[in-house]
Order: structure tokens, then C-alpha cells, then sequence
């Protein structure tokens, strides 16, 4: 089948999204009665301890209205707490509290047993070529971004 033919990747890339995300949410919700987007904001803030909430939405992709609901309903729940960026009032740094630390480990454990369950039918090479490909995939987009900023 040429490349032309085959249906468009962007097609099958949203299909997988879908079906991962509402397993993930069903697993989720069932545990920490968390979503798979407000995990993801955990996740980023546990590895990046006092990013702003500027830099969090750039990296997830986020606009400000949903990124802004997400911050507060982590941390109406105890999850997460901001602070003064010393460099600049304007700015909210946030941190894991000793709850959000709790709830990250047991969303990556139960995110790992899922990825671990879902594709199984992976051998060890073809999961890091398949990584190393989706990695390749985006440094191209960086690059039809770049490419693309002037039009």
C-alpha cells in the first residue's frame, strides 16, 4: 500500500488517543478519582518542582482557561500548592504536596501496568523503535512548525 493510500496517520494517532485515554480515565477515576489530563499536570509538576503555570501549558499544550481549572482542582484537593516566584511576583511556582507525591506515584503505577497490559504484544526492540519513531515524529512537527511561522 503507498503512503498515500494508507489512512491518514493523523486518523489512527487520535483513534489510539481516544481508546488509551478512556482506559486511563476509567483506571484513574477508579483510584484517584483523577483524569488522565490532571494527571498529567501531576506528573509534570513532580518533575519539574516549581514550574510555572506559563511553562506547565507550553509543555502540555494547553490553553489558560482549562490549564487554569486543572491547577485549581489539584489544588482544592490538596495535590499541589503555589508560590511566589522569587524572580517574579507576577508568577505562581507550583510543588507536589506529600498528597500530590502519594497520588503521582500511584497514577505512574497504575499507568505503567496499563501501558504494560495494552501492549504487551510488543517485544522489547519494537517498543523502543516504536518510541524512537513517535520521537522522531515530533521533532518533525517542531521542525513544520518553525518552517511554517512566518506564513
Amino acid at each position: 500500500m503507498k503512503k498515500n493510500e494508507t489512512p491518514y496517520l493523523t486518523y489512527k494517532l487520535d483513534l489510539i488517543k481516544t481508546i488509551v485515554m478512556k482506559a486511563g480515565n476509567t483506571a484513574y477515576k477508579k483510584a484517584l478519582n483523577l483524569g488522565v489530563r490532571e494527571l498529567r499536570v501531576l506528573r509534570l509538576v513532580h518533575d519539574f518542582p516549581g514550574i510555572t503555570a506559563t511553562d506547565l501549558g507550553n509543555r502540555l499544550v494547553l490553553d489558560k482557561t482549562l490549564l487554569s481549572k486543572n491547577i485549581s482542582f489539584l489544588e482544592s484537593r490538596g495535590l499541589i500548592s503555589r508560590c511566589t516566584n522569587a524572580q517574579d511576583n507576577r508568577q505562581q511556582c507550583l510543588t507536589l504536596t506529600e498528597e500530590g507525591m502519594r497520588a503521582w506515584y500511584e497514577g505512574e503505577r497504575i499507568g505503567r501496568g496499563l501501558e504494560t497490559d495494552m501492549f504487551a504484544d510488543f517485544n522489547e526492540a519494537e517498543w523502543t523503535r516504536l518510541h524512537q519513531m513517535l520521537d522522531r515524529l515530533l521533532l518533525s512537527i517542531d521542525h513544520w512548525k518553525e518552517r511554517n511561522k512566518a506564513k
